[in-house]
């Protein structure tokens, strides 16, 4: 049964709970973020089943090294969101060498939880794409080769032909007005 209190409590303070080790804050932060962190894992990837292990691997992550976690660095939302981020890039690379040298592989079909968590995860998809478009292009461009093609700064240096610091300037501006557009967390409804 969700109290009152753990719907209103806000991602940092429940994050605080779970670095006291309460798996109930844990089920929670999970709850609020699974459909925008496994969205994200499917726009790298492309591949549902993929998509599904690195939201899993983000999550236990998350709780085993749930002390790194900082609060004054930055939202849990965005730290989770980096997490896997990185996980489905790995993912990707382990993949990708896995074809290289011809292992089969296959792929996982993942059914939806339910018709509302999908219905939620399309809006915050709609959503996303809408703030994604309101960026001026070269932004939009470095934020889409960083975040959904996997590129490192270094890659998007190579692409673009620009300077490291223009890159790394502009997936900072594009980032913190994205921060700035998107509602606070406590606004999420919990499922």
């Amino acid at each position: 049964m969700i109290t009152i209190t753990e719907v209103e409590d806000s991602d940092e303070a429940l994050m605080i709970r779970v670095q006291g080790n309460d798996p109930r804050a844990f089920e929670l932060l999970y709850d609020r973020h699974r459909n925008a962190v496994f969205w994200l894992a499917q726009r790298i990837l492309d591949d549902r089943g993929l998509a599904a292990d690195a939201t899993q691997e983000a999550f236990i992550n998350l709780w085993r090294n749930r002390d790194l976690y900082l609060p004054g660095r930055g939202r849990v939302k965005w730290w989770l969101l980096r997490i896997v981020r990185n996980r489905a890039i790995d993912l990707q690379r382990r993949n990708r060498d896995l074809v290289l040298r011809g292992e089969a592989t296959f792929e996982l079909i993942v059914a939806p939880d339910s018709t509302e968590d999908e219905v939620l995860a399309e809006a915050e998809r709609h959503e996303l794409a809408v703030l994604l478009e309101a960026l001026p292009s070269e932004q939009r461009e470095v934020i889409e080769l960083a975040y959904f093609a996997g590129l490192s700064h270094a890659e998007i240096t190579q692409r673009l032909g620009l300077p490291l610091g223009t890159i790394k300037g502009r997936i900072r501006l594009a980032l913190e007005k994205l921060r700035l557009a998107l509602p606070d967390d406590r606004t999420q409804p919990v499922g």
